[in-house]
């Protein structure tokens, strides 16, 4: 059975709520020897060993040519027990410690943890939790995709597809909404671990849905196609996808190893859209980090510099919410990481799609922070309340 097919028929609907986690309740008796295992969507761990109350892990690297953080893995049996875990081989923890979860997926908050460091945190286990799912951020799963289309409106038009298979057999969906004659391309995942960037994909799409005066004027201007999981294997296998060997697919815009992104440089070529963005996240924490921003483009490539500037000045006007974008974030090119060299594995593409559609006006990658926004707390709420923002913006520079 197809894997993604196989998740959705076990049941395990991760619905991410906007409040705290609830749900807290078992009968089963705390474990002598507590369990510690990735047998949940898109788990990634290596269990190394338990001393006293200590648990010594580290992700799982099994894809990637390089040290990358992300994790997720469900703790058994310890019900009132404070546990230190400790990731023995590299940083891996964010600035707000974990993400959990106590109902297998419905829910998910930030942990109480305390002495949250870079590679350790602890964690004091209620005394009705006997199974409890942390990740290293908020994860977004395909069922959970599947699971917001499901919800809009019926009485609003839109379709879904697939747009192709990976090497695996497992389909790539595509979202489509809008009959106008601006199209816009929109992409997530394409390293399949930075899933908090997803959220504000599944805003803009609502944005996109709603039965308002902002929703009837994006559908009647644009026609969006969304493509919101890329690396669709390694979203649910709970692979790294940073540095995936022998190169990711936010690289493979010059060979085409993986079917999905030729897919995605067909569907361009098809389309021939106004306006394409690419959602991402980036490191933990520090500089760069711990606000939402674009890294520029090399200005030779650049069709339109001017609308493109107008574009982040009027996305820092309009937003809602706490996430503060601010245009002077934005990386230019040629600092920090944001250089030429960043590319030498292989073409991005957000520069495959500016050199080879004319059309477009608009191409932005966006890096969206795993917890820590401008000294906000991120969470789904906050990141689809930006997504909304983002759709205000792309509908304002149009008119």
């Amino acid at each position: 059975m197809n894997p993604l097919k196989s998740l959705f028929y076990l049941g395990l609907m991760a619905l991410p709520m906007l409040g705290s986690c609830s749900g807290k309740s078992s009968n089963q008796k705390p474990l002598a020897q507590p369990v510690i295992d990735a047998e949940i969507p898109a788990g990634n761990i290596v269990y190394e060993r338990i001393s006293n109350d200590t648990v010594y892990v580290h992700q799982d690297l099994r894809d990637t040519d390089r040290d990358w953080f992300y994790w997720a893995f469900r703790a058994r049996g310890c019900q009132g027990r404070t546990i230190t875990f400790i990731f023995t081989q590299s940083v891996a923890v964010g600035v707000r410690g974990p993400v959990i979860s106590f109902d297998r997926g419905k829910t998910y908050a930030y942990a109480d943890a305390t002495d949250v460091t870079r590679n350790k945190f602890t964690y004091t286990f209620p005394e009705d939790a006997y199974e409890v799912w942390m990740y290293e951020c908020f994860p977004y799963t395909p069922e959970m995709w599947t699971a917001f289309v499901k919800s809009l409106p019926s009485s609003v038009k839109y379709d879904t597809g697939v747009l192709c298979q990976t090497r695996k057999g497992t389909d790539v969906p595509y979202f489509h909404i809008g009959n106008g004659k601006n199209k816009i391309v929109m992409t997530a995942r394409h390293h399949c671990s930075e899933s908090t960037a997803e959220y504000v994909v599944e805003g803009i799409a609502a944005a996109f849905a709603e039965k308002s005066k902002l929703g009837r004027e994006l559908r009647r201007t644009f026609d969006l196609t969304i493509v919101p999981f890329v690396d669709i294997d390694g979203a649910i296998a709970g692979d790294q996808g940073k540095g995936r060997i022998p190169h990711d697919h936010n690289r493979d815009y010059t060979l085409f190893i993986y079917p999905e992104t030729a897919a995605v440089a067909k569907l361009m070529k098809e389309k021939s859209p106004v306006m394409c963005f690419d959602f991402h996240d980036p490191w933990l924490y520090g500089e760069n980090n711990e606000f939402i921003y674009s890294p520029l483009k090399n200005p030779e490539y650049v069709h339109n510099p001017e609308k493109d500037a107008l574009f982040a000045t009027l996305l820092e006007k309009n937003q809602e919410g706490g996430l503060r974008y601010k245009a002077s974030d934005d990386l230019p090119f040629g600092v920090s990481w944001n250089t030429n060299t960043n590319y030498s594995q292989g073409t991005s593409y957000i520069m495959w799609s500016l050199m080879n559609i004319p059309e477009l006006e608009i191409a932005r990658t966006f890096e969206v922070a795993f917890a820590n926004a401008n000294g906000a707390v991120v969470t789904p709420a906050a990141l689809k309340e930006f997504g909304h923002s983002l759709a205000r913006t792309i509908l304002e520079i149009t008119e």
